[in-house]
């Protein structure tokens, strides 16, 4: 496939077919002047960045790293203790996750990469890396599920995001320890995670549609390809790569040509292993936390290839998300729409989607200038901060009801979290540095 031919044809024809209100694209030429300002509440951006800038970093600095350090750090071991109850302080297990392991070595890895090369980061993501490589499967079956303290396997092998966890900690590890052995080993992972999703014998049961669901054998499933980009683009930061290029290509093909719906404009979840849809629940089922999880990561990778086109198409499926999944009632957002035909959702607030409108929302705003964006932040960062920001709290909640009045509290979410706060403190300090200025990305 050439560069960027997914992004021709009936896919350019069918976004063109919905609009949604703010969603123009301001030229990248464009600067925030004293007659062009962003609105946040009145205020100009350039009032404003200052305060939101000084939040962010307190809440990394003051608050999640030093609970890290006394709450979840296994600094014996190596690792991640992740089950602590977050209202109590007090730690509920000892056993780790596959899943948490590679997402906290991914954390601290860019942590010291970017917001300073703390040689404590460095030893946390160092540790964390040694304990995981001891559960090294001998073949290509996937890392297991869970373990003790001591690195000892507690499961059998889990499913694709263990490998695709570890290997996206491994390839940052690598960026900042300078070993590239990491970096080979992080591609390999994800090249044998690659073969196992094409094969037709690929078992994995999406089951946060609900328990009743039927199986689909060997899935096509966005919140794959969504880790697998995410996996490619940060990759390919540090220089080119064949393999990795057209994995990326791929997921992009995969996204923008078969899951995402030319009846309805959003991305179904979960496709047949053909990229035909399934006459089933699921050929009606968007899960719009990946859908707006994904859109950003596609946004990123528009920006790291400098495709301006490639950009300003996935800016508005995003928006598009983003608007169908706000709940226009209590505010916040949605995850999960079972049934589109239907308008059947599960109402109740992760934390994590809402960071993850606050992540593409804030770089469209950098990058472009664009008023939607603009409100869209300051909407969801104020939600955020009244619901899930508890004083006392050692970690904000991972999840609650709709109103937020019952809450997950027996788990430090040491990845979704500190992405945000660290991505959106990048983008924050790139913007008080250039003075307001849009960042001129495509000149």
């Amino acid at each position: 496939m050439k560069r960027r031919q997914f992004m021709s044809g009936a896919v350019i024809a069918g976004l063109s077919n919905f609009s949604i209100s703010g969603c123009n694209i301001i030229k990248p030429e464009s600067v925030i002047t004293s007659d062009n300002q962003y609105a946040f509440g009145g205020k100009d951006f350039g009032a404003m960045l200052a305060t939101v800038r000084n939040k962010y970093h307190s809440d990394l600095f003051d608050k999640f790293l030093p609970n890290m350090d006394s709450l979840v750090i296994d600094h014996e071991y190596g690792g991640f203790n992740c089950a602590v109850d977050i209202v109590t302080r007090r730690q509920l297990g000892t056993n780790k996750s596959a899943w948490f392991e590679g997402r906290g070595l991914w954390t601290y890895s860019f942590l010291y990469n970017n917001l300073g090369k703390n040689p404590k980061y460095l030893e946390v993501a160092r540790k964390s890396k040694d304990l995981i490589l001891k559960l090294k499967p001998a073949d290509n079956s996937f890392w297991p599920t869970s373990f003790t303290r001591e690195g000892k396997a507690l499961s059998g092998p889990g499913d694709i995001y263990t490998g695709l966890f570890i290997a996206e900690g491994l390839a940052e590890y690598a960026k900042a320890s300078g070993e590239s052995e990491y970096r080979d080993l992080a591609k390999k992972i994800v090249m044998a995670c690659l073969a196992r999703f094409d094969s037709p014998s690929y078992d994995y049961y999406v089951a946060y549609l609900n328990p009743e669901a039927p199986k689909v054998p060997a899935p096509r499933v966005v919140g794959h390809w969504m880790v697998f980009l995410r996996a490619a683009t940060q990759m390919l930061e540090t220089g080119p790569d064949p393999e990795i290029e057209k994995l990326a290509d791929r997921c992009l093909d995969a996204l923008l040509n078969h899951h995402l719906n030319p009846e309805y404009h959003l991305f179904n979840e979960v496709l047949n292993h053909d990229f035909s849809r399934p006459q089933n629940s699921f050929g009606d089922f968007a899960y719009m936390g990946h859908g707006i999880e994904t859109c950003w990561m596609m946004i990123f990778e528009a920006a790291r290839r400098k495709d301006q086109e490639l950009f300003s198409r996935t800016a508005k499926i995003f928006k598009r998300h983003v608007t169908v999944a706000h709940d226009t009632v209590f505010g916040g957002y949605f995850r999960s729409l079972d049934n589109v035909s239907n308008n059947i959702w599960k109402v109740d607030k992760v934390l994590w989607l809402q960071e993850e409108i606050l992540i593409g929302t804030l770089f469209l705003a950098e990058h472009t200038g664009d008023a939607w964006a603009q409100n869209c932040f300051k909407e969801t960062l104020g939600y955020v901060n009244k619901n899930f920001d508890r004083p006392g709290y050692a970690f904000w909640p991972a999840g609650g009801d709709r109103l937020m009045k019952e809450h997950q509290k027996n788990r430090a979410e040491h990845y979704h979290h500190p992405r945000h706060l660290m991505l959106n403190l990048l983008a924050l300090n790139r913007i008080i540095a250039r003075k307001g200025k849009i960042s001129g990305l495509f000149i």
